[in-house]
């Protein structure tokens, strides 16, 4: 290994080198020069701070951070076209296994090459929010996944599938659903729960599951046995991952049962279509995290998460869902659901319904300064006009707390 120029291929598979424009990957291989480290070289250590970007081109490094964790990069391998622990101050302590040739380029000098672009390039100049992106191997990583049809999408639950087949025959009967139902007890015991709730309580209490079908009606009984299978969807087996999909279901499930009880208060929207949408708003999340469950090195920078989820779970959710065969509002709501300021001069839809649910959900948590209000959004004063007493209002956290704990229990 010696001090030399960039080769080529380095420059055109460096991110975010590769996409500079002609001119600027050549002004950038005159203006640098490659470093060498000896073996237990120290590159970087945690807790330090410096605006270069370095770039791992030959040999193997050993990062090390403060929970003990270790992960090994080597040269030419994917997460080596990244810049190595791209955060400050530095979240790890890097360390030469053996001579190793890297690249250490200011940050600044990579951004101003980057918008040096021809006045007829196709390259976009990025604002520093999606210019962020260009470092992010998470991002990347899903979006060739996406590109080549090869990220993996979350199944319906059987039960589920089995049920919304089912009622699309028109002689389908409360006996056909219960049968295929009765084959998973705990699903069974949810919908008579369910049946007995303040959301569809009737006058005599029911015990049975036939009973319990007949009085939900037949499509209320499909939205609701999805969302109670749902939970199986939201799993993962490294522990940082469970943490943001444990995080995620709960969000969810809090948004599902505020549209449940917001939805009792205005015409022309079904609870049980309501506590579906709530559960499946952030379902684009789910293969954003299966994929960094089987990378685990991708998890480690929590913002460059935050920033792939943001970006690009509603384009995935909306995958899912026509994957699903969902109808078009729900596929909407996926696509729309932290689309705070949407106007629109149709009525109150469900996409709506999610988005005041969602503010609402941050209404009592430390988030609650990153979000508008909920009655501040145009979603709110859509649906307001939608009540069925003009006197009442959507703050189901103020005014039905006790309804709200018992759709709570419904997901137990």
């Amino acid at each position: 290994m010696s001090i030399r120029s960039l080769t080529n291929e380095e420059v055109n598979t460096l991110f975010p080198i590769r996409n500079f424009s002609d001119n600027s990957k050549q002004q950038l291989k005159e203006m640098v020069k490659t470093e060498q480290y000896d073996s237990n070289s120290i590159l970087f250590s945690e807790g330090s701070s410096d605006d270069k970007q370095t770039y791992l081109l030959e040999g193997k490094i050993q990062l090390t951070f403060s929970n003990k964790k270790e992960r090994i990069i080597e040269g030419g391998q994917m997460e080596a076209r990244f810049p190595i622990d791209n955060t400050s101050p530095h979240q790890a302590t890097a360390v030469a296994l053996g001579d190793v040739t890297v690249l250490s380029v200011k940050r600044s000098t990579l951004d101003d090459l980057l918008n040096e672009v021809l006045p007829n390039n196709n390259v976009e100049i990025l604002d520093n929010s999606q210019d962020s992106l260009l470092y992010n191997q998470l991002y990347f990583e899903v979006t060739q996944e996406m590109q080549a049809g090869k990220l993996i999408l979350p199944s319906i639950p059987e039960t589920a599938v089995k049920v919304r087949a089912a009622i699309t025959d028109p002689h389908a009967t409360s006996d056909t659903i219960a049968k295929i139902t009765q084959q998973d007890p705990a699903i069974t015991a949810q919908l008579i729960k369910v049946a007995n709730s303040p959301l569809f309580r009737g006058r005599e209490k029911i015990e049975a599951l036939p009973l319990a079908i007949t009085r939900l009606g037949i499509k209320a009984i499909s939205n609701l046995i999805t969302t109670f299978t749902m939970r199986m969807v939201f799993t993962a087996k490294t522990k940082d991952v469970k943490d943001l999909i444990s995080a995620l279901w709960l969000h969810s499930r809090d948004v599902s049962g505020i549209c449940a009880v917001m939805a009792k208060k205005l015409k022309g929207f079904d609870t049980d279509k309501a506590m579906l949408a709530g559960l499946i708003h952030d379902i684009g999340s789910i293969p954003i995290l299966t994929h960094a469950d089987k990378h685990p090195n991708l998890i480690h920078n929590k913002t460059e998460v935050q920033q792939t989820l943001e970006k690009l779970s509603p384009v995935i959710g909306k995958m899912v869902l026509e994957k699903w065969n969902f109808t078009e509002d729900f596929v909407e709501l996926a696509v729309n659901a932290e689309n705070w300021e949407r106007k629109n001069d149709q009525p109150a839809n469900y996409t709506d319904l999610v988005i005041v649910a969602q503010l609402l959900s941050f209404k009592n948590t430390p988030h609650k300064s990153h979000y508008p209000e909920a009655s501040s959004v145009p979603a709110y004063n859509r649906l307001t006009k939608l009540l069925r007493d003009p006197n009442d209002s959507l703050d189901v956290l103020e005014n039905a707390q006790e309804e709200l704990t018992i759709v709570k229990q419904l997901f137990n």
